[in-house]
C-alpha cells in the first residue's frame, strides 16, 4: 500500500509540472498548513517553501496548484487482513498509581469490521504551521525541519494536486450521484476518482483523505491546508452532504472546529443570504470571543457577519446581532434570549444551524442551561440542524439520541462519529499520582508543594511548565518555593534558565521570583503586570507560571508540562462562608488542554496531583472512560418555570412530555439510581418519576406565586418576571418576600443577598480594609455588625461606587480584587433591580416602586441619584471637578447651565472655551417637564369615594429632544401615586415619541379630602433627571365618610401602631439561619433600642417585662405620672409616611391647622399631663434608660434569606397578588 502511495504521488508531480508549464496556473500566495495534525502519521502534506513564495495571476481566494513535499512513509504496523493491530507506544497510555491499565474507548474512524487503530499523528516536526514566536533558540523554520528530514533519507519532490483539479472538474461535467445523503467512503472515492481517473486520494488508517477541491471555489479560502485531515475527511460526507444533526466526540486538537466550518458552507449553499441564522454556543466568553474573531475574517468576505453575544455585551452590539448571520453566545445569553421568545420570535425561527461547543459542559454545573436551551431549540419547529462537539466520553451515542437525526425523524439518533486519543496532534503523556495525606484541603494542598519538585525533575525534561494552584495565595507560595529551590541548585541541576532580559513587574514578590525564572499570574494581579508574565513566558524568558484556573481559558499560553496542584477550588457559599469543591471536569480538561507546543514539540506531558481516592475518577476522565451525566435536574425550577412561560408547558402532562425530550431523560432510562429526587423512589417506572418530577416541580413554582394552574398552566406575572430577567429561583424568592412599601435601604438588601453573588467573597485581609470603608460617612447605609457574608461585601462595593469612595488602601491587589468584584456585581445588579421594579408596579406599591426606580438610575449612573455626584455624567466633570463645584455653591446640572462660563473656568481651573462647552453640555442634559390638571367634574360615591380623572402632561425642555444619552436609547418613566402610597398609573415611553410632548390621562379614587396626587417622571438609568408634580383636587369633605374623633383614633394607634422593624424582620425571614440580612441599617430590636432610634420601633410591641420587673436587692428609682403617660401614649402615623398632631380638634379635616390636615413630617413629642399630687411610686426607671429584654438575643451577624418563609410575609404578598389579578 505505501509503494502504492508513492506511486500516485509520482504521477501527480509530473502532472503538475506538465500542468504548470502549459497553463501557468496561478496560486494566491498564502502559506497553508494540514488541518489534521496527526503526530506520528505517515503523510505530510506542508508546503514547499521554493513554491509558496511564488505568485501567479488569476482569481484570487483560491488555492489551485497547491505543491506538497512527500515525506518517508514508514511500514504501518496493522494487518488489514487478519485484523492484527500494532501495540501502543511508550507514554500514550495514562500512567496509573496502581500500575493498572487504562482502557481506552474504542474509535470509530475505521469503516472496516475489525476494531482498527486510528491514524498516528503527523510529527511535530513535519509540520509547517504559522510562525509563533517562542524565543529566538526554540524557533524552528521550515528549512531546518526540511534538512533535518533531508539527513534522515527523506526525498522531499516537490508536487502539485492540479490533477485532481483536474479530475474533479472532469466530474462536475457528468451527473452528480451523491446528493443530500449519507454517502460511503465507497461512494465518495468513486465520486472523487472516476473509472478512468489514475489517481487516488491518499489513505491514512483507512480513511480517505479529502481535498478542499470537493468545495466549491469561494468556500476554499475558509480552510488554509489542501487535503482534511483523518477526523474531518471521515466526518465530510455526514457533515457538508447531508443535512442530519451530528455529533463528533474527539480530543483536543484535532481539526473538530473545521468540521462546524463545513456545516456553515453547506447551509450556505442551500440558502440565500440574509434568510437563515447560526448560533454557535460555547462555555466561555473568551471562546466565543475568540471565534468571533476568527470567523469575521473567514466568513465576513462572503457575506456572513459574526456578532458575540454574552454578558459583556453592550448595547451597540446587541443591535448588531439583528444584522448578523452567525451569532455567538454562552448558553445564559441565550437562554435569556430565548426566553423572551414573544420579542424575538422572528429571530428564532431565522435559526437554522445550532453549532454547540464542548457539549461536555452537560455534566457541568453549567449543564443544565445548556440543555434547557438545545431542548428549546429543539421545539422552535423551523428545521433547526445540531452539529454538537465533545471532548473523548464513553457515551456520545446518548447525546445523538437525545438530538435525534432530524426534525422529521427524532427517534432515530444523529449520526455519531467517535476517535480515541491517538488523534491528538501531540502525543499527550498522562500521569494521575495520588496521595495518601489525611489533612484539610488547605494543608493538603501545601503538602503538595514538598512532591511538586520531585514530579518536575521526573518528567519537565527542562521543558516550559505551568503549574494550576488551589488559590490565588497558593499560586504565590508555590512561585516562591519554586525560586528558592532553584536558586540553592547548582548550575547544571537548574531545569530551566534565568531570564536574559529584564521584566518589569510591579508586585514586589513577582519581582523576586521573575528573577528565578519563575512567575505567578492571577486575577489579583495588575493588569500590566499580568501581560508582562504572559510576554515573558511566550518569549521563553520564563520557565515556570504558577496559576489560577481562570488562565485555562482566555490566554492562549501553551506549554509542555502541566502540573494540576490539587483537584480542589475554593467555592464561595450561601453568605460568603465557602467551601472547597472538586474541579469540574471541563476545567480539568481545559487545564489539560494546555500542553503541547504542535511548533515545537511532538509530545506532551499531564501530571494530576489529587488524593489516592480520586486518582482512579481522573484516571477514567481523562482517558475518555467518564459517563456524561444531565444536571437539568439540579435546576429544574428555574427551566420549568421558564417553559411554562413560553407555553411550551401547560399540564403536568405536557411538563412529562417536555422532560422526556431532555438529556435528563435519556440518562434516566440508562442510569436511573444516579438521579435521586426528594420524595422520589428510583425503583419505579420511569414514567411514574417523570410525573412525580414535574408534579412536585409545578407545586413549588405554585407556593411561591410564579405560576397558577387555573385555568390552565401558566405564568403568573412574577413568573414572567423571573423568566425576563433571567432571576435564579432561590433570589426570586428573596425578592418577593419584600415588605410593602419598602425602603431604599431594604430594597438594597435584597439585591446583595441575591444568588448571583454567591461567588463573591471576602478574601485574605480583606475585612479590615471594608471595615474601614463601611466607617466611610459616604456610605448611606453603614452594616452595624461584624462583616462576614457575601451580602455585606456587596453591599459595601456598591455604595462605595456610588458614592465614589476611594478604596481606603494602595494595595494593587486589593484594587484588582475589589475592581473585580465590581465587575460582576454592576453586571447583574441593573436586571435584578429591573425585575423587583416590575413586580412592585404589578402589586400597585407606589413607594417601593419609587424607590426601586430611584436605585435604577443610581445604578445606571453609578452615583447616588439625589447627590452632586450625579454632575460626573457630563463628559469631563470628574470627582475632583465635582467637589470643586459643590464649594462653589453648584450641586446640580441645572446650577452649571445656568452659571456663568468664565465662572465655571475659574472655578475648575481651566481656559477658555471650556466653560462654554460646559454651558452647552449641560444644556443637553435631559430635562423633563411633569404638570397634572383635573379633567372634568369628578364621579361621586357619597360617603364612599369620589372618582377623578386626571391629565398629566410630560416632555422635555431642551430645545431639542434628547432621543440618545451616553450611547442609549433613552426611556422615560411616569409613575402617578396618591398621597398615602397608592400607584395610580405606570407608563414608560420612548423619547422618540415626546418630540410635542404627551398627554397621559388615568383615574383616582379619592378617599380623603386630604388626600393629593403625585406624578413622578424621570429617565431611565439617569440620574438626576427626576422631576415631579403635586395635585390636590377639590372635594367637599362631606362627600367622604366621617373622620374618626382623637380618642378613636388613639385606640387605633395603641393597638394597630406599625412596627417597621418587627415588619421587616418578619418579611426577610428565611430558610437558612447561617446567613445575614442588613437592610435599614439592618440591625435587630435590640440594636434599635441601643442605638436609641425611638422612630423605628414601637415599644408597645416590645416585651418589657422583665426589665421592668422589680429585682431583689435593687432601689426602686421614683417616677412621675408623665413618665407613666409616655409609656402608655404612643403616636400615630398615616400610610403615606406622616404622622398625625396632638390637637384635640373635633374635626381635622375642617380645622385651621395645617397639620391636622396633612400630618407632621416629623414624629410629635408627647403631650404635656399635669404632674399627680400623689406620692410617687418607686421601682420604675426613666424609660429612655430603660435596657428592653427581648427574646431575640444580639448575633455577630445579621440574618440574610434564601426565600420567603415567613408565614405573614408570604401571606401579605398572597394577598396583594390576588388583590391585582382582581
Amino acid at each position: 500500500m505505501d509503494q502504492h502511495i508513492f506511486e500516485q504521488l509520482d504521477k501527480l508531480e509530473a502532472s503538475a509540472r506538465a500542468d504548470t508549464r502549459r497553463h501557468g496556473d496561478n496560486y494566491n500566495g498564502r502559506t497553508g498548513h494540514l488541518a489534521h495534525n496527526d503526530s506520528g502519521a505517515s503523510v505530510d502534506y506542508s508546503i514547499h517553501e521554493d513554491l509558496a513564495s511564488q505568485r501567479r495571476g488569476g482569481t484570487s481566494g483560491r488555492q489551485d496548484g497547491v505543491p506538497i513535499c512527500r515525506a518517508p512513509i514508514p511500514q504501518i504496523q496493522n494487518d488489514y487482513n487478519s485484523g492484527r493491530t500494532r501495540e501502543p507506544r511508550d507514554g500514550r497510555d495514562v500512567e496509573r498509581s496502581a500500575d493498572e491499565s487504562v482502557h481506552q474507548i474504542p474509535s470509530s474512524s475505521s469503516h472496516f469490521n475489525q476494531p482498527l487503530p486510528s491514524s498516528p499523528a503527523f510529527n511535530a516536526g513535519q509540520r509547517w504551521l504559522p510562525a509563533y514566536e517562542f524565543g529566538a533558540k526554540n524557533s524552528r523554520p521550515a528549512e531546518n525541519s526540511l534538512r533535518t528530514e533531508s539527513s534522515r533519507g527523506s526525498r522531499f519532490q516537490p508536487v502539485s494536486l492540479e490533477q485532481l483539479e483536474h479530475e474533479l472538474r472532469l466530474q462536475a461535467a457528468q451527473p452528480e450521484v451523491v446528493d443530500n445523503r449519507r454517502c460511503t467512503y465507497g461512494e465518495r472515492q468513486s465520486a472523487v476518482n472516476p473509472k478512468n481517473s489514475t489517481v487516488s486520494p491518499p489513505v491514512v488508517q483507512g480513511i480517505d483523505l479529502v481535498a478542499i477541491h470537493e468545495l466549491p471555489d469561494r468556500f476554499r479560502s475558509i480552510f488554509p491546508f489542501p487535503l482534511f485531515n483523518a477526523v474531518q475527511s471521515k466526518c465530510f460526507c455526514s457533515v457538508y452532504k447531508t443535512g442530519d444533526n451530528f455529533v463528533l466526540s474527539a480530543p483536543t486538537g484535532s481539526g473538530k472546529t473545521a468540521v462546524l466550518e463545513l456545516a456553515i458552507c453547506r447551509l450556505m449553499d442551500g440558502f440565500s443570504s440574509g434568510s437563515y441564522k447560526i448560533v454557535y454556543q460555547a462555555p466561555t466568553k473568551s471562546l466565543c470571543s475568540e471565534r468571533q474573531r476568527d470567523w469575521q475574517s473567514k466568513f465576513g468576505p462572503l457575506g456572513l457577519n459574526c456578532a458575540e453575544l454574552t454578558g459583556d455585551t453592550n448595547y451597540a452590539q446587541l443591535q448588531n446581532v439583528q444584522h448578523a448571520a452567525i451569532i455567538i453566545a454562552t448558553p445564559e445569553k441565550w437562554d435569556s434570549m430565548t426566553r423572551k421568545w414573544k420579542d424575538h420570535e422572528r429571530l428564532m425561527r431565522m435559526v437554522k444551524l445550532f453549532l454547540i461547543d464542548e457539549v461536555h459542559l452537560l455534566k457541568d454545573d453549567r449543564g443544565a442551561t445548556l440543555e434547557a436551551v438545545v431542548s428549546r431549540m429543539k421545539s422552535v419547529g423551523s428545521g433547526v440542524r445540531f452539529i454538537a462537539l465533545s471532548a473523548t466520553v464513553p457515551n456520545s451515542e446518548d447525546i445523538a439520541a437525545w438530538l435525534g437525526r432530524s426534525p422529521m425523524n427524532p427517534s432515530m439518533p444523529a449520526i455519531c462519529e467517535r476517535f480515541g486519543e491517538e488523534f491528538r496532534p501531540v502525543r499527550l503523556q498522562k500521569h494521575v499520582c495520588g496521595y495518601q495525606i489525611s489533612a484539610n484541603n488547605f494543608a493538603f494542598e501545601k503538602l503538595l508543594n514538598a512532591k511538586l519538585v520531585e514530579v518536575i525533575t521526573k518528567w519537565s525534561k527542562r521543558k516550559p511548565i505551568m503549574v494550576f494552584c488551589f488559590t490565588r495565595s497558593s499560586c504565590v507560595e508555590t512561585a516562591k518555593m519554586l525560586a528558592k529551590w532553584w536558586a540553592a541548585n547548582t548550575l547544571q541541576d537548574r531545569l530551566w534558565n534565568a531570564p536574559r532580559q529584564h521584566i518589569t513587574v510591579a508586585d514586589r514578590d513577582l519581582r523576586d521570583t521573575i528573577s528565578s525564572g519563575v512567575a505567578f499570574h492571577h486575577a489579583g494581579l495588575q493588569i500590566h503586570d499580568r501581560v508582562a508574565v504572559e510576554r515573558g513566558y511566550l518569549a521563553g524568558e520564563l520557565g515556570v507560571i504558577c496559576c489560577t484556573s481562570t488562565l485555562a481559558v482566555g490566554i492562549n499560553l501553551p506549554c509542555h508540562m502541566v502540573i494540576i496542584k490539587g483537584t480542589v477550588t475554593f467555592q464561595a457559599g450561601a453568605g460568603g462562608a465557602g467551601s472547597c469543591k472538586e474541579y469540574s471536569d471541563l476545567e480539568i480538561m481545559q487545564m489539560l488542554g494546555r500542553a503541547g507546543r504542535p511548533q515545537f514539540d511532538d509530545s506532551a506531558i499531564a501530571v494530576i496531583m489529587t488524593r489516592a481516592h480520586r486518582v482512579k475518577h481522573y484516571e477514567r476522565m481523562i482517558s475518555g472512560q467518564e459517563v456524561l451525566e444531565s444536571r437539568l435536574h439540579l435546576n429544574l425550577f428555574d427551566h420549568l418555570n421558564a417553559e411554562i412561560g413560553l407555553g411550551t408547558i401547560t399540564s403536568a402532562s405536557s411538563a412529562k412530555q417536555w422532560l422526556s425530550g431532555t438529556f435528563l431523560y435519556v440518562r434516566l432510562k440508562d442510569n436511573p439510581e444516579h438521579y435521586n429526587f426528594d420524595g422520589d423512589v428510583p425503583g419505579k417506572d420511569l414514567d411514574d418519576r417523570l410525573e412525580r418530577i414535574c408534579t412536585k416541580g409545578i407545586a413549588m413554582l405554585e407556593k411561591v406565586n410564579l405560576v397558577s394552574s387555573s385555568p390552565k398552566l401558566h405564568c403568573t406575572e412574577f413568573g414572567d418576571v423571573m423568566a425576563r430577567y433571567y432571576v435564579q429561583f432561590d433570589t426570586m424568592k428573596i425578592f418577593l418576600a419584600l415588605p410593602p412599601q419598602a425602603k431604599i435601604s431594604e430594597i438594597l438588601s435584597s439585591i446583595s443577598q441575591a444568588v448571583e453573588f454567591k461567588d463573591i467573597r471576602f478574601r485574605g485581609n480583606e475585612k479590615m480594609l471594608y471595615k474601614d470603608l463601611n466607617k466611610n460617612s459616604s456610605i448611606k447605609f453603614p452594616i452595624p455588625v461584624n462583616l462576614e457574608g457575601t451580602p455585606h461585601k456587596v453591599s459595601l462595593v456598591i455604595q462605595s461606587v456610588l458614592g465614589a469612595i476611594e478604596l481606603p488602601t494602595e494595595d494593587p491587589k486589593h484594587r484588582a480584587e475589589y475592581n473585580s468584584a465590581k465587575h460582576i456585581i454592576f453586571q447583574h445588579v441593573h436586571r435584578l433591580i429591573r425585575c423587583i421594579i416590575d413586580c412592585k408596579i404589578y402589586l400597585k406599591d407606589a413607594v417601593s416602586t419609587r424607590n426601586a426606580l430611584m436605585l435604577a438610575r443610581s445604578f445606571g449612573a453609578q452615583v447616588w441619584d439625589d447627590s452632586p455626584l450625579h454632575m460626573k455624567q457630563l463628559d469631563g466633570i470628574g470627582l475632583v471637578a465635582v467637589r470643586k463645584l459643590v464649594a462653589a455653591g453648584i450641586s446640580s446640572i441645572e446650577d452649571i447651565e445656568n452659571a456663568e462660563a468664565h465662572r465655571l473656568e475659574t472655578i475648575l481651573s481651566r481656559n477658555p472655551p471650556y466653560g462654554s462647552q460646559l454651558v452647552e453640555k449641560a444644556k443637553s442634559f435631559p430635562k423633563l417637564r411633569v404638570s397634572l390638571n383635573t379633567v372634568g367634574p369628578p364621579s361621586i360615591k357619597r360617603g364612599e369615594c369620589a372618582t377623578v380623572k386626571i391629565k398629566s402632561e410630560i416632555g422635555f425642555l431642551n430645545q431639542q429632544v434628547p432621543e440618545m444619552f451616553q450611547r442609549r436609547p433613552i426611556y422615560v418613566c411616569l409613575l402617578a401615586e396618591t398621597s398615602d402610597g397608592k400607584q395610580v398609573h405606570f407608563a414608560r415611553i420612548s423619547a422618540k415619541k415626546l418630540n410635542k410632548g404627551q398627554d397621559v390621562l388615568f383615574d383616582v379614587e379619592i378617599t380623603s379630602p386630604t388626600q393629593s396626587v403625585r406624578a413622578y417622571v424621570m429617565c431611565d438609568e439617569i440620574a438626576g433627571s427626576a422631576r415631579h408634580a403635586v395635585l390636590q383636587p377639590q372635594i367637599p369633605a362631606y362627600i367622604f365618610p366621617p373622620t374618626k374623633t382623637s380618642k378613636e383614633l388613639e385606640t387605633c394607634t395603641k393597638f394597630n401602631a406599625p412596627n417597621i422593624s418587627k415588619r421587616r424582620a418578619s418579611a426577610l425571614a428565611l430558610d437558612n439561619a447561617s446567613g445575614d440580612e442588613f437592610a435599614d441599617a439592618d440591625i435587630d430590636d435590640a440594636d434599635l433600642v441601643l442605638a436609641e432610634t425611638e422612630d423605628f420601633v414601637d415599644i408597645d410591641d416590645l416585651d418589657l417585662s422583665d426589665s421592668l420587673a422589680d429585682k431583689p436587692g435593687q432601689k426602686r428609682r421614683k417616677t412621675s405620672n408623665q413618665t407613666r403617660w409616655n409609656i402608655e401614649w404612643q403616636p400615630h402615623q398615616f400610610a403615606n409616611g406622616k404622622w398625625a398632631c396632638n390637637h384635640t380638634c373635633k374635626d381635622k379635616t375642617s380645622c385651621k391647622h395645617l397639620c391636622c390636615r396633612e400630618g407632621l413630617d416629623k414624629k410629635p413629642k408627647p403631650p404635656k399631663q399635669r404632674e399627680s399630687k400623689k406620692p410617687r411610686v418607686e421601682g420604675r426607671s426613666d424609660p429612655r434608660q430603660t435596657q428592653l429584654s427581648l427574646s431575640a438575643k444580639k448575633s455577630s451577624g445579621l440574618n440574610i434569606g434564601q426565600g420567603p418563609t415567613n408565614q405573614k410575609a408570604i401571606a401579605a404578598n398572597q394577598t396583594a397578588f390576588n388583590a391585582c389579578r382582581k
